[in-house]
């Protein structure tokens, strides 16, 4: 616990962008549940659940079971390409042309994620946030692996509840 107040402190102003219905007074939801559909048996599912478990009760909210939660997080990888391209060079010239156009010369498949939170007897989404870079690759494993995601679901958690 101390370990993620320390990382909440080092992260302040990293908060990651995020959305919410603004026609809701989040003063109202005080307990929250991971969804029942959330994916809790993978590594990395534990591993965001159990970082999103340990930073909800700081922004207000108590754990409670699914059937007794006013609100339900989800949580998702996205699937993204992202593309690599070169700077454009406006004072090179090649030839008889400047160098002035952004060329991609690669792709790399990467992965985000994606927390949200929803009324469970609506499902009407109320608040969310997708973290602006990567998540974790497959070659970053174990420990650092889960001080990464946790990270990750500090700065996503960081807007909750939104201030309007």
């Amino acid at each position: 616990m101390l370990r993620l107040f320390a990382l909440t402190l080092l992260l302040s102003g990293c908060a990651a962008p995020y959305d919410y219905a603004e026609d809701t007074n989040f003063q109202n939801f005080t307990s929250v549940a991971l969804a029942p559909d959330s994916d809790t048996h993978s590594l990395d599912g534990a591993r965001i659940g159990t970082a999103a478990e340990a930073m909800l009760p700081a922004r207000g909210l108590r754990l409670t079971t699914p059937d007794q939660a006013s609100l339900w997080l989800h949580y998702q990888l996205l699937q993204e390409t992202r593309l690599l391209t070169t700077m454009p060079r406006m004072l090179s010239r090649h030839g008889d042309f400047w160098d002035d156009e952004e060329r991609v010369y690669g792709a790399v498949r990467q992965q985000r994620l994606e927390l949200w939170l929803t009324q469970p007897h609506s499902g009407k989404v109320l608040w969310r946030s997708k973290h602006p870079k990567a998540f974790p690759a497959e070659n970053i494993n174990g420990a650092e692996r889960s001080r990464r995601i946790e990270q990750q679901v500090v700065e996503l958690l960081q807007n909750y509840p939104p201030q309007p």
